[in-house]
């Protein structure tokens, strides 16, 4: 069925009733509409508003084998245009959208639209009762505003009472009013009319419709009882009212079961005039708030940016406020932010005079009232710059460097940070009256190291620290000289060996080796004193020529190194030389020969003596 092309029916009003506000049930009682006649209901709509219109009542028979009444509805615009025609078949009910596919009708002029009920006299057999309802529909999430009027006289008039309906499935929901002072307000009222998972009202077009009999002040349970009466029926926990003009008012409810719900809320002034604000709420999140790249120091008298992001994925962004204080919120000031692209804001903090300490908040509001905050505090500062220089980049153990640099604090006294694995060497050096600043240090460690200068800071200027600038201490080169004293000796005398180990290191291990003529070696080990000096002696009872060389096998600070190969000769002595083959034989001859002879001598020439004496 097309809602476009137009029917051979011209428009005369004929029999028709003008309701000042979408907001009432017009009851078709039984009869009303007689066959081939028809009735005009008149509305006052505003452009752009969606209004949920729909006729229902005893005529609709959808699943009937043979229904009796057949409306047809012809829509007409403030121009007597018409600008929609509904014909369903006997029974059915007439999709009353913008197109037949839409629930609810948007109209495209303000004005007075007039939407005639026709009793089909070629299908039609009956003229049963019906009612038809015209409502505005309102999102949930969203603000929307409303004028209204107090009764004038003890009589109400068009403003002082409207309703709206809406549809949500969530389960928490809260009514928010804001009531200007010039108002103030009798009662709002808030109606469950249906909620088809439930089993309460039905569907048409995808949205729920109430059970008729609910618009007309009719219960079952909690559901139904809608009036616009001043009193008139309501139910406690879901009514709020309104004690003094401009108080702020809320209906907050729980619903115990799931599935989407149809509301209808309705508004009750009673004396004053203004407009009022509404929202229905069922969004309770704050937005996503984050500050970017907050600064931890303002320069003194001068505008900084404060940046944030801001998201909300259900009811949207409504603005932010950058607030800020210098006496710890005793007072303080607030800024709008901009937003510059997307969920990027933007809001400055003026100047302020240096040593100031500054707190400041971004508050995030989104389109229900929810908000987020995001704090931040910052000091009012001059800035320290530091620059850093070492010099040579590479050095070995034993060697110095050369830090320079300058400063914007002239005079002042900095600190100088040498940094290695496992040690840190702070040392102080003063600024000159330019600024600029040297220091040498001799690292004691091999390995890796950086060093940077800072400044601590005082009230009206940052404390500022340099680049960190690296060097390198590679292991140092050491080197070991031997004397030999002396370079002759004798079987069994002492050779001493003196040395150096350079660069004069003390309480180094050195072992001094000892290679004899025959390739046999000695190992002997001495400790450096303070001036890298050792001292060791020798005895060996091998003739010939020794070697000796001593070494230093190297430390977490200096590499290994070994001396020149030194000589010294071993000899007998002259005594040595006789008590030894083949002089030993000699000596111990010659005597024996000596004795042998006397005693032969004495033999033979002493028996001959006696032969002389006996003749």
């Amino acid at each position: 069925m097309s809602v476009h092309a137009a029917p051979s029916v011209p428009y005369g009003v004929g029999k028709y009733t003008y309701v000042n506000k979408p907001a009432l049930p017009q009851n078709i009682t039984k009869g009303q509409i007689s066959i081939g006649s028809n009735w005009t209901y008149i509305y006052p709509l505003e452009a752009g508003k969606s209004y949920h219109i729909y006729c229902y009542g005893d005529w609709i028979q959808p699943n009937g084998t043979n229904p009796q009444t057949d409306y047809d509805i012809y829509v007409f615009d403030p121009d007597h245009k018409l600008v929609s025609y509904h014909t369903e078949a006997a029974g059915l009910p007439e999709h009353l959208g913008t197109t037949v596919d839409e629930p609810y009708f948007v109209p495209a002029k303000t004005g007075d639209y007039s939407f005639q009920i026709k009793n089909d006299p070629r299908e039609s057999n009956g003229s049963d009762a019906a009612t038809f309802m015209v409502i505005e529909h309102v999102e949930i999430n969203r603000w929307y505003s409303r004028f209204m009027e107090g009764e004038v006289n003890d009589v109400e008039v068009r403003n002082t009472s409207w309703a709206y309906e809406f549809i949500t499935s969530a389960q928490k929901l809260s009514i928010c009013i804001r009531v200007p002072d010039t108002l103030d307000m009798y009662e709002a009222r808030l109606y469950l009319m249906a909620s088809p998972s439930q089993a309460i009202g039905t569907m048409l077009n995808g949205v729920p419709l109430p059970e008729e009999r609910f618009l007309y002040n009719f219960t079952t349970g909690n559901y139904g009882g809608y009036n616009l009466d001043q009193p008139g029926f309501r139910f406690p926990d879901r009514m709020v009212s309104c004690e003094y003009a401009g108080k702020y008012m809320e209906i907050n409810f729980n619903a115990t079961y799931e599935g989407e719900t149809l509301y209808h809320l309705a508004l009750i002034a009673e004396n004053g005039t203004g407009n009022l604000q509404f929202l229905v709420k069922t969004d309770f999140n704050p937005p996503t708030l984050s500050l970017l790249n907050p600064p931890a120091n303002l320069i003194p008298n001068t505008a900084t940016k404060i940046q944030a992001e801001a998201v909300d994925n259900e009811s949207g962004i409504s603005h932010l406020l950058l607030n800020c204080t210098t006496n710890n919120w005793t007072t303080y000031i607030s800024i709008g932010m901009v937003r510059l692209f997307s969920s990027l804001y933007e809001g400055q903090i003026p100047g302020l005079a240096a040593g100031t300490s500054v707190k400041y908040s971004v508050q995030a509001f989104d389109l229900v009232d929810n908000s987020a905050v995001a704090n931040g505090s910052c000091t009012v500062k001059y800035p320290t710059t530091l620059t850093c220089v070492v010099s040579p980049s590479t050095l070995q153990i034993g060697q110095s460097v050369t830090v320079t640099g300058s400063t914007n604090r002239l005079g002042r006294l900095l600190h100088i940070l040498y940094k290695t694995t496992g040690k840190t060497v702070d040392r102080t050096v003063d600024a000159n009256a330019t600024g600029f600043y040297t220091d040498t240090y001799t690292p004691t460690v091999v390995g890796a190291w950086s060093v940077q200068a800072s400044w601590s800071g005082n009230a009206t200027c940052l404390a500022g620290v340099s680049s960190a600038v690296n060097f390198t201490v590679q292991l140092g080169v050491s080197s070991i000289d031997i004397i030999i004293s002396p370079e002759n000796i004798e079987l069994w005398q002492s050779v001493t060996v003196n040395g150096f180990l350079n660069p004069s290191l003390s309480n180094r291990h050195v072992t001094i080796t000892y290679i004899g003529p025959d390739g046999s070696f000695e190992e002997r080990s001495a400790t450096t004193k303070s001036d890298g000096s050792f001292t060791d002696t020798f005895t060996t009872g091998k003739e010939g020529q020794w070697t000796v060389q001593a070494v230093f096998s190297g430390d977490s600070l200096y590499k290994p190194c070994s001396s020149t190969t030194g000589y010294f000769t071993v000899s007998k002595s002259i005594l040595q030389l006789l008590t030894s083959p083949p002089y030993l034989y000699l000596l111990i001859g010659g005597p024996a020969a000596a004795v042998a002879g006397f005693l032969l001598y004495r033999r033979y020439f002493a028996g001959e003596e006696e032969e002389e004496e006996e003749e």
